[in-house]
């Protein structure tokens, strides 16, 4: 009977001395001590910085029996918006459902409206002007509608034209004159909206290896709040009607001041308005009244559905009203009084 006890007590230490041995097998293939950090990760935790902001944020460890080169690698990319304009987002996604009672065609063949010609010989009086477009009044609404359209398109013009300037629809001109005489490339534009690139040290979430990572500032299209716009008014004498061409159209950007006043409202490009009258023809514009009624952007400035006022008309000095008149209210007052010589002139035309 002794014995037989002797038997199953050996059998039994037999069994708990391989169990143990598989377990500490088992531990060695894991790793080993998990308190001993990987050969290719510090020891200490590295604080790692968001290259965007600059400021510190946390690291998350990463997860046991992973290898985190191999995780670097499988990451997708981020997805961005494909034109590269404004606050990098998730690419535009077309609707998978009619979005309304019927489908609207994604087919974008309009055409400008046709101008009547003019003969030089037919031109009696002309006059050059230069207004401001300011989106926050009540009538320009439909400048600040930023929302996309079923094909995932947005509607804000300021991203209408830089995505026309990036697919080379248009050449966009300097703003160091209004006479289009100088091309600006939309890297140049893109410069001048987000900054330069800069280097900033960044650690790897992942890795814990710190790298110079190239960044630069997100441009946002809600601060642009003013369009410049340049148009001759003539009188057509074989039509006997004075008669509006827009020449050209220019986004103002403002520069601040340390205190946070606007010092300045300067234009941040040119683009000559017949080359662009094909692409606005192709983008509808928002209309507060009636959804089913739609105008494209192209009828929006030929038809003159916005407000905007003079801030300066062709003069021996080549000056702005704001270079002669300091105060805003006088300044409005000067513009509308160019506005009225003009329609008067119209008017002083006609004999009965």
């Amino acid at each position: 009977m002794r014995a037989v006890i002797l038997k199953q007590i050996s059998w039994s230490a037999f069994l708990v001395i391989m169990l143990a041995s598989t377990s500490a097998e088992a531990q060695t293939r894991r790793g080993g001590n998990r308190t001993t950090p990987p050969a290719n990760q510090p020891a200490q935790q590295q604080p790692a910085t968001n290259p965007a902001t600059g400021r510190p944020v946390t690291v998350p460890p990463a997860p046991a029996g992973t290898d985190p080169a191999t995780m670097q690698q499988q990451a997708p990319p981020p997805s961005l918006r494909q034109d590269g304009i404004g606050t990098p987002v998730d690419t535009p996604r077309k609707s998978l459902r009619i979005d309304g009672v019927s489908e609207k065609s994604p087919i974008r063949d309009r055409v400008p409206i046709t101008y009547d010609h003019i003969r030089e010989d037919d031109k009696f009086w002309e006059k050059q002007i230069w207004q401001v477009i300011d989106i926050r009044e009540k009538m320009n609404l439909p400048f600040q509608y930023n929302v996309e359209d079923e094909t995932g398109v947005n509607q804000l013009l300021i991203n209408i034209l830089l995505n026309a300037i990036r697919t080379k629809e248009v050449e966009a001109f300097s703003p160091i004159d209004d006479r289009f005489s100088t091309v600006m490339s939309y890297d140049e534009i893109m410069t001048k909206l987000t900054g330069e690139v800069r280097s900033v040290r960044s650690v790897d979430p992942v890795t814990g290896e710190e790298k110079l990572v190239e960044t630069r500032d997100e441009f946002n299209p809600e601060t642009i709040k003013q369009f410049k716009i340049k148009e001759v008014w003539v009188f057509d004498q074989e039509a006997s009607a004075l008669k509006v061409r827009i020449l050209g159209i220019a986004p103002m950007v403002s520069r601040i001041n340390d205190d946070g006043s606007i010092r300045a409202s300067i234009p941040l490009f040119w683009l000559y308005y017949p080359d662009l009258r094909p692409v606005l023809a192709k983008y509808d514009v928002y209309n507060q009244n009636n959804d089913a009624s739609t105008m494209t952007w192209e009828d929006l400035f030929e038809m003159r559905f916005f407000t905007s006022y003079v801030v300066k008309e062709k003069n021996a000095f080549n000056r702005d009203i704001n270079s002669y008149i300091k105060d805003g209210v006088m300044r409005l007052l000067e513009g509308q009084a160019i506005k009225d010589k003009i329609f008067n002139k119209e008017q002083d035309l006609w004999e009965y």
